[in-house]
């Protein structure tokens, strides 16, 4: 039997409080893992370049497989630690109920795609999509005891085709992409470039249609191909209204593809929404004005279907 709700937002805020305390405090509360973690990041992997998978349990109480150093938040909290991510956790946990479907594209290994297995249950169903074939292979592992979760080694996007996908070594994993043209300025690209790999590409129009698939709710975290996703979405979501949650960059980062998505979702008649602190929606009439007026880079942003 898994968490109730309300304990599930009580252990996130545990999260919330370990990621927001000192390092002093994250190596009092959890020492051994600390220096295991930070050690292995700052000596070994810089020195060896490889990854390490560990084992650790999540909030939500499902353990989890991940590599080190690049899901160090994660062993250490039991959570994807930044605010935006706590806040979305927060969202799923409100709005999925048993039975639902949820749909993660972007899935990595997997912290979003167990949390929502959980929160819809075995009556309900997760679809998780993950591009990156190594990423894939960890995911693919956390989710095998549970029947009423599907994966995929996929690129979703607005064309059926293969496509070139871009894979960072772990410590920059999480700018995996199809494009990487915003990084190349980075002072750590040089040292740690890309490999390329070809990837089977598929639209969530066509995916969802020939399945049968009605999703509550979709989140799309994939590095600025979110353009991509919803063109390729737009079709089912104009018929079918969901709750679709997009990654959404800051101007000063160069977000043109971020801000013509956003068109896509207005032109169907969806209408943008920031995360709340208890994990509630807010409308927002412009998203570049609401990410500037609090100073951050980037946010995840919910569509709803006016």
């Amino acid at each position: 039997m898994g968490k109730s709700k309300s304990g599930m937002m009580k252990d996130l805020a545990g999260v919330e409080r370990l990621a927001r305390t000192s390092k002093l405090g994250r190596l009092l509360r959890r020492p051994f893992r600390y220096l295991h973690a930070i050690s292995f990041r700052e000596w070994r992997y810089k020195k060896t370049r490889k990854e390490k998978a560990v084992r650790c349990r999540t909030f939500f109480g499902d353990p989890m497989t991940v590599l080190l150093p690049a899901s160090t938040d994660i062993y250490l909290t039991g959570g994807k630690s930044h605010d935006s991510e706590i806040r979305l956790a927060r969202l799923l946990i409100r709005h999925l109920e048993p039975g639902d479907t949820f749909i993660d594209v972007g899935a990595h290994y997997g912290y979003f795609t167990l949390l929502g297995a959980q929160l819809v249950g075995p009556t309900g169903h997760v679809h998780a999509f993950e591009a990156s074939p190594t990423t894939y292979k960890v995911l693919q592992g956390n989710i095998a005891d549970l029947p009423h979760v599907e994966a995929q080694n996929v690129a979703v996007t607005d064309k059926a085709e293969v496509l070139c996908f871009n894979v960072f070594p772990n410590l920059y994993a999480e700018y995996n992409a199809l494009d990487v043209d915003r990084h190349t300025s980075e002072k750590w690209f040089k040292d740690y470039p890309p490999s390329q790999v070809d990837v089977e590409g598929i639209t969530l129009d066509i995916y969802l249609q020939t399945r049968q698939i009605r999703p509550k709710l979709i989140k799309v975290d994939v590095e600025g191909a979110e353009l991509q996703v919803v063109r390729g979405l737009k079709r089912v979501l104009h018929k079918q209204p969901a709750m679709v949650v997009l990654e959404y960059i800051a101007t000063d980062t160069g977000n043109a593809s971020h801000r013509a998505a956003d068109d896509v979702m207005r032109s169907i008649g969806y209408r943008p929404h920031a995360i709340t602190t208890d994990g509630d929606l807010l409308p927002v009439h412009n998203i570049n004005a609401y990410l500037q007026e609090l100073g951050i880079e980037s946010d995840n942003v919910v569509f709803l279907k006016q």
